[in-house]
């Protein structure tokens, strides 16, 4: 089982790093929904991977990442529905 949670871990960091690197190039633009999804879809996977035992500074780290990527994709979809 640990295998799993470390596996969703990795997943999750190849995201965030991924959404990094395409904005970093020009290939994204922080607005993009992709950018934002990646930033979640990350945050969320290693959350839940430090959950089974990361530390807490980490852990809180990645937790404030979900929480200003989660307000970004919200700021995001409320400016293109109105």
């Amino acid at each position: 089982m640990d295998s799993i949670f470390g596996l969703i871990g990795y997943v999750g960091i190849v995201f965030m790093l991924l959404g990094y690197f395409l904005l970093v190039v020009g290939h994204m633009k922080v607005t993009d929904t992709h950018y934002i999804m990646l930033n979640v879809l990350g945050a969320l996977f290693v959350v839940i991977t430090l959950h089974t035992g990361g530390t807490l500074p980490i852990f809180y780290t990645v937790v404030a990442w979900l929480v200003i990527s989660l307000f970004g994709f919200y700021k995001h979809h409320i400016a293109t529905t109105h």
